[in-house]
């Protein structure tokens, strides 16, 4: 799931940490459908990673390793959601042909749950939307294996983590 994972792996060289460590959540991604077609970007119906969760006021933060991606804190102090986007050239132009770049659009939304003042797990949805920019032509992408049954397309996982960090 090289497209859809790029800002979920956590591994070494990991980003700052900003405001207050939350802990290391292992996620459980599970599949609940796909327009994109079985297998899209090798994509799976099950899927595990660790992220780091960071939190300051009513920002929180998802590390991934990488990078930190910022989110948003209801007033609830329990809901949580984040959006992020990539351009990824899949294809690159070669003459006669553009390529396909895809927009990625992340979305993840849910619940963070709580005992005794630290977060031991959180719960939601993580939609991964691909979309091709309007100069790209990702018609070479469509009905091969890895690729996609159609574009625009979306994944959309449920997610199960909990902390692994000893409170």
């Amino acid at each position: 799931m090289a497209l859809a994972c790029v800002s979920c792996d956590f591994g070494e060289g990991d980003a700052k940490v900003p405001g207050e460590p939350l802990g290391t959540f292992e996620v459980i991604a599970e599949l609940d459908r796909s327009t994109c077609g079985t297998g899209a970007l090798g994509s799976t119906d099950l899927w595990e990673f660790e992220v780091q969760l960071s939190k300051d006021f009513d920002q929180l933060f998802w590390l991934n390793g990488r990078e930190v991606i910022p989110g948003r804190i209801a007033s609830d102090g329990e809901s949580f959601e984040f959006d992020t986007r990539v351009q990824v050239e899949v294809l690159e132009p070669e003459p006669g042909l553009l390529g396909c770049t895809l927009n990625r659009q992340d979305r993840a939304s849910g619940q963070l749950d709580y005992k005794k003042e630290a977060v031991t797990s959180f719960s939601g949805r993580l939609t991964f939307a691909y979309i091709p920019t309007s100069d790209s032509d990702c018609s070479p992408l469509i009905g091969v294996e890895g690729g996609f049954s159609v574009l625009p397309c979306e994944m959309k996982y449920d997610l199960v983590g909990s902390n692994t960090d000893e409170n």
